[in-house]
């Protein structure tokens, strides 16, 4: 998938912003359970892709025994309402991470970016192996609960325990910022090329060395690095 091919396919998708405020079927989702390992194997292993409708029927049809053994809800009807809302939001935040996948290919050529989903389980969304060094990049909302979680992960999950260094890359959701999605007309945002063409100035210039990881910060939080 190319990334004029993978936007493209952004612009089809219809947004619901009421799905991000139903937060009822928030507990975790684990093994074949795992709605990001169906979407790895869908987006990149198949290359379907899915809308926001789509995957969440095909999730429910292909689990819905599993579901409902695990579950036992009493209120079907708002079980699915919490059950596709908390779908839609991992396939949303699944997306964006790989937008920026394909945009760090376009700028760091695509033979030097990897994922796959046993670095996602280390809390590596995507690497990018640039001068023999790896640069393990981690994709989140610039708001201070997730800066609060990524730090948390950081100090007691050991997600930062990849080789490597460990590179913020948060994104803005208002307009204005240095690290702001440019969004797309259907209300999609998506990562700028100049991010990461900013990402890669810094690391040729050395100023990227290793994460602190104890600050909030508008753009990536390293050592020596802040936004020009």
């Amino acid at each position: 998938m190319q990334l004029n091919s993978f936007i493209t396919f952004l612009k089809t998708l219809e947004k619901d912003n009421d799905l991000f405020r139903v937060k009822t079927v928030e507990m975790d989702l684990k093994g074949m359970l795992n709605p990001t390992n169906v979407l790895d194997e869908l987006f990149f292993k198949e290359q379907k892709w899915l809308g926001f409708d789509e995957f969440y029927l095909y999730y429910v049809q292909k689990f819905s025994e599993q579901l409902m053994r695990k579950f036992n809800p009493k209120n079907i009807e708002n079980f699915r309402l919490g059950l596709k809302a908390r779908l839609y939001r991992t396939q949303f935040g699944f997306l964006t991470e790989y937008q920026a996948y394909l945009l760090a290919q376009e700028i760091f050529g695509k033979q030097n970016v990897f994922r796959d989903i046993n670095l996602d389980k280390k809390g590596v969304d995507f690497q990018i192996m640039y001068n023999n060094i790896k640069y393990n990049i981690h994709i989140f909302v610039d708001t201070s609960r997730s800066w609060y979680y990524r730090n948390f992960k950081s100090a007691n999950k050991h997600v930062d325990s990849v080789e490597g260094i460990h590179v913020n890359l948060p994104y803005a959701l208002e307009t204005g910022k240095f690290n702001s999605l440019e969004y797309l007309p259907n209300g999609f945002g998506i990562y700028t090329k100049e991010y990461f063409e900013y990402l890669k100035k810094e690391i040729d210039s050395g100023n990227l060395k290793k994460i602190i990881g104890t600050k909030e910060s508008g753009f990536i939080y390293s050592e020596s690095l802040s936004p020009t």
